[in-house]
């Protein structure tokens, strides 16, 4: 009996349906990271923007974003209302990049310098409201439930409602039933149709995921549940991120993986790939189709792992398994004599190549979302140690080098395809392949593989196992039990 009065207080449960919920509002803002891997698209080829001018904006934006992201934790901290700290920020935040794709997508009803100008203008705007409502997907879990066997459900809802429902179907709706409707070019009829839509969904996701966390989203479950703790100063900031060993290494290793993840769902990267050096853009679609149920089974196998092994084995794991399926993937590439006939008909190597894209694509994208669900490990880690709630801060650190990596991601693309004589847009998904496309490409695999490399050495030094966070919620329990004597 005693035991059990412990765990009671050192655990606070959701139920699932709310964890489902909860999980739509970072598919709500990943719809707008979706539709941003066809920005380059409309900006050079309906708003008439150079690759370069545009892939250097991109890049500025977010890296402004970045900077600016610790600001916007710092006020989420110190932000509550009678309706709760999370969930006028959800909904404000999701008005906002309404407004912002509004801006972003009439560029082309401008030109010369009040074009450059509005497109940065309206990608600082986009960037601002998108890291508001994205760091409440990292910091609110905290708040959700602190049960170690529970917090991994996060990732298997989001894989369902993000992975699979945004990215997955998402892919084939564009690819199978959109684009050849419109001579399979990205063009201005295409995104009057693709925007609107994006942002009408991402509307209802949001406000799906508000009902979810309306039972949690009070003050005494932050931190020690006492308003006084939930108070930061810009001294206490410097203190996380100067003293806070696990949110120094996993920003890192998440950034890194953010750059890979918005790499390789960027639509250039795709086109490059299925288009040009498969020669079959409509099998981008199909393969996201046939991502589905693998994925679906391989989360709920990691989730279940996660559960008993700790979440820092599984995301291990899978960057290990990410890695062996792009080299493999490389090989593949390199061993083939015509990489545009790889599919006519499909072969052997045809089905290798399905296989390992279909592993590459789990594995690399899965820790993007599972480190959502160890921001809150971290962020209870921060309470353990100094007694503040910090989630918002510590999921703005997580977002600056999120940010930071993933302003790499255009100038990257740019920077590679402007190398091999691309300077004035991007390849069409019809354009024939040739020796500089594919020098390009496998420029692109050298610097996925060149990341996971760096991100497999540097999360073995992650020190939030399963034994040191039951330490943790222990600590907490005593913390707050000391705080009711105080306060009795």
């Amino acid at each position: 009996m005693a035991k059990l009065v412990l765990e009671d207080a050192k655990y606070h449960r959701a139920k699932p349906w709310e964890i489902a919920l909860f999980s739509m509002n970072n598919s709500a803002s990943n719809l707008y990271l979706f539709a941003f891997g066809f920005l380059t698209y409309y900006a050079t080829g309906v708003a008439g923007l150079t690759t370069l001018l545009v892939s250097s904006v991109l890049g500025m934006a977010r890296l402004f974003d970045g900077i600016i992201d610790p600001t916007i934790g710092f006020i989420i901290d110190n932000f509550n209302t009678r309706w709760g700290k999370y969930r006028p920020i959800m909904l404000v935040s999701n008005i906002g990049l309404i407004l912002s794709f509004l801006m972003i997508f009439n560029l082309h009803n401008l030109s010369g310098t009040a074009q450059t100008v509005m497109l940065f203008i309206s990608l600082i705007f986009h960037k601002i409201v998108y890291s508001f409502q994205q760091t409440v997907t990292k910091a609110a879990q905290s708040a959700l439930t602190n049960d170690p066997e529970q917090r991994p459900l996060f990732t298997l809802f989001d894989t369902v409602f993000s992975g699979i429902g945004v990215f997955s179907i998402g892919q084939y709706i564009v690819s199978n039933l959109l684009l050849p409707q419109y001579q399979n070019e990205y063009n201005g009829d295409f995104f009057t149709v693709f925007i609107p839509g994006i942002c009408v969904v991402s509307l209802i996701l949001t406000i799906l995921a508000m009902i979810g966390l309306s039972r949690k989203d009070q003050t005494r479950y932050f931190g020690l549940g006492h308003e006084e703790d939930q108070k930061l100063s810009l001294r206490d900031v410097w203190s996380i991120v100067k003293g806070n060993r696990p949110l120094q290494i996993l920003a890192v290793c998440g950034g890194f993986v953010k750059f890979v993840a918005q790499l390789i769902g960027d639509q250039t990267f795709l086109v490059l790939l299925f288009g040009i050096i498969l020669a079959d853009m409509q099998l981008v679609g199909q393969v996201s189709l046939y991502l589905i149920i693998p994925q679906f089974i391989m989360i709920a196998i990691f989730t279940r792992i996660a559960g008993k092994k700790g979440l820092k084995f599984t995301y291990q794991t899978s960057i290990i398994l990410a890695l062996a399926a792009w080299i493999l993937m490389t090989v593949l590439f390199a061993s083939t004599t015509d990489t545009t006939q790889l599919f006519s008909p499909a072969g052997f190597l045809a089905y290798c190549f399905l296989g390992l894209w279909i592993c590459a694509r789990i594995f690399s994208v899965y820790p993007t979302s599972i480190v959502l669900t160890m921001s809150a490990d971290i962020t209870d880690y921060e309470t353990s140690r100094t007694g503040k709630y910090a989630a918002g801060v510590i999921g703005t650190i997580f977002s600056l080098t999120d940010s930071i990596a993933s302003s790499l991601s255009p100038i990257v693309l740019g920077l590679v395809f402007a190398g091999i004589g691309y300077v004035d847009g991007f390849p069409q998904p019809n354009e024939p392949l040739n020796p500089a496309l594919m020098q390009g490409g496998y420029m692109l695999l050298g610097i996925i593989i060149a990341v996971f490399v760096v991100t497999a050495i540097l999360i073995r030094f992650y020190p939030l196992d399963p034994e040191t966070m039951e330490e943790v919620q222990a600590k907490i329990a005593a913390k707050k039990a000391q705080k009711a004597n105080e306060t009795a």
